[in-house]
């Protein structure tokens, strides 16, 4: 288990040309709004409904086979592989990033079993979010890798996924927010896009029928996160 000090949840401005976090603004959430996927709910029964339900996403569905742990281990290294080469030193190549490979639906589910938020029973997709002030370290065990999500390079310089932001999580409640034409935001679309968070998604893709109805299909897993860079005095 990995305990970090809420470093990566930070926004960062520069100032002389070295990245410092500024003071975190108080960020104040009703019992009623999911800690994971930030929807609000008028009622408490509402949150509670929606947990119970997100918990039967998390049970293995009938012919969903089992994988040994040290297939599911492995595989779990490989996604840290991909996502350090999205670490990258030059601030061009920062913000959203997305990963995409082929991965077999058991391997997904035995790799995020207890994470799943989403699962689509119409075209068998599941969904985790990752976000928040303890997500860096939540991903850290889950990879059992303190670095999973952050690269080192010369000159002081890091690279690091972007879990949380203080600042933007502090406009996201406040009570009234409007876009260019005065219209009111609610909530749960503002946090919806505009929170950072690592989303891994699965999905079954189905290729067109040849000329004589032959297709083929594959399961993918689909990773998307925004990284960002910071100079350490």
């Amino acid at each position: 288990m990995y305990t970090f000090i809420n470093f990566f949840s930070q926004s960062f401005d520069q100032t002389n040309s070295t990245l410092t976090p500024p003071p975190s603004p108080t960020v104040t959430s009703t019992s009623q709004e999911c800690t994971v996927c930030k929807i609000s709910y008028k009622s408490k029964s509402g949150l509670t409904r929606h947990k119970t339900i997100v918990q039967k996403y998390n049970i293995r569905r009938e012919g969903l086979y089992i994988l040994p742990l040290e297939a599911i281990n492995e595989f779990k290294a490989q996604l840290v592989h991909v996502i350090q080469g999205k670490l990258r030193g030059h601030f061009s190549q920062s913000g959203k990033q997305t990963i995409s490979l082929p991965c077999l639906e058991s391997l997904f589910f035995g790799a995020f079993e207890g994470y799943i938020h989403y699962y689509n029973y119409q075209t068998g997709s599941y969904k985790c979010f990752f976000q928040g002030p303890d997500a860096y370290t939540q991903v850290a065990n889950l990879f059992d890798n303190p670095n999973w999500g952050r690269k080192f390079f010369n000159n002081n310089q890091q690279t690091f996924v972007v879990l949380f932001d203080a600042q933007a999580e502090a406009d996201a409640n406040q009570e009234n927010l409007f876009d260019q034409h005065g219209n009111r935001i609610p909530k749960n679309r503002l946090k919806k896009f505009n929170l950072p968070k690592l989303m891994v998604e699965w999905k079954c893709k189905k290729s067109k029928e040849d000329a004589k109805n032959n297709r083929t299909s594959a399961g993918y897993i689909n990773l998307r996160f925004c990284t960002q860079q910071i100079l350490l005095s």
